[in-house]
């Protein structure tokens, strides 16, 4: 019997900050699956403010050198890009730090964004090399939170710290951002009209969430330490999602084509440092994935229409 990937390296427990969030929540539901007997402990808002120090302390009886922490919790940019956020989200890892400083635990998984990079900045080969350079309030606050957590784990020799930048994430679950795999499916199933800015060519990294689980929970396991862009390497544009998901339907969108309002600019990643780490892993191609995600959403829907015929 192979021992648990959780027992060989000493951990105990893991907390899942964010975990009734879209990633937190698949991330809770798998590794409560995988490892039975593995302590799971989930913490979102608002029975959590991680903005307030007193509600992040309350943590402290969880926070020891058998437990691995997954920060998921954030100020979402759907909400809002601004000052405000910015200033939430750094004073949520700003609390975090506190606590650590206090109650070190064995190892912290950090989502920060592949925002770091800039997502106005056209480059077709992203490293975890390639200079930062944020170009919104959320891709700001990601990078001074990295900063802050370096800092705090820089002093502290029994732990450790990753720091993943993913881009775009979809999938099953997924309600935020309208302008992805998950909201153009959402729009489409809705037989409404789907606003396309520009010609639809900027390439861009969607990677989708089942293939988001694994890799963190090979990483919570793994001895690696730093940043890691999670990302498949592979890059489409936003007519290959329309296209996917037209096959997938076997119709065509209402499509209503707008003119740009920024420059265009192609994102790609070269992701050898996970192909390195992880060189068996397989990911999740775009049609695989849009499927799966209409699956779910179709569901969602027949849902409540039964709910509200009932109602």
């Amino acid at each position: 019997m192979t021992p648990s990937p959780a027992l060989q390296n000493d951990i105990r427990r893991v907390i899942i900050l964010g975990h009734s969030g879209f990633i937190g929540s698949h991330l809770e539901r798998f590794f409560s699956d995988q490892l039975p007997d593995l302590e799971v402990v989930g913490r979102s808002f608002p029975t959590l403010d991680l903005t307030q120090e007193e509600d992040t302390f309350s943590l402290a009886p969880l926070f020891d050198l058998q437990t691995a922490v997954i920060v998921c919790s954030a100020i979402k940019r759907q909400l809002g890009d601004t000052l405000d956020a910015f200033s939430q989200n750094l004073k949520m890892v700003a609390n975090l730090c506190r606590l650590l400083e206090q109650h070190p635990v064995k190892r912290l998984i950090y989502f920060s964004s592949a925002a770091v990079y800039g997502e106005d900045i056209h480059n077709t080969n992203i490293t975890e090399a390639t200079p930062v350079h944020p170009t919104s309030y959320y891709g700001g606050a990601k990078y001074s939170s990295e900063f802050l957590l370096r800092k705090q784990f820089s002093t502290q020799e029994n732990s450790s710290l990753v720091l993943v930048r993913p881009a775009t994430i979809y999938g099953p679950g997924d309600s935020g951002s309208a302008y992805s795999p998950s909201g153009f499916g959402r729009v489409a199933l809705q037989q409404e009209t789907i606003t396309l800015w520009g010609d639809g060519t900027e390439l861009r990294e969607f990677l989708f969430i089942e293939d988001v689980v694994q890799l963190i929970y090979r990483l919570t396991f793994n001895e690696f330490d730093g940043v890691l862009n999670l990302v498949s390497g592979k890059s489409y544009s936003f007519m290959d999602i329309l296209d996917s998901i037209s096959n997938i339907l076997d119709r065509e969108l209402q499509i209503n084509t707008r003119s740009r309002t920024k420059n265009k600019v192609d994102n790609c990643f070269d992701n050898t440092a996970l192909r390195t780490l992880f060189p068996n892993f397989e990911f999740t191609n775009l049609e695989t994935g849009i499927q799966k995600t209409l699956n779910y959403q179709k569901t969602q829907l027949q849902e409540q229409v039964t709910t509200g015929e009932k109602g």
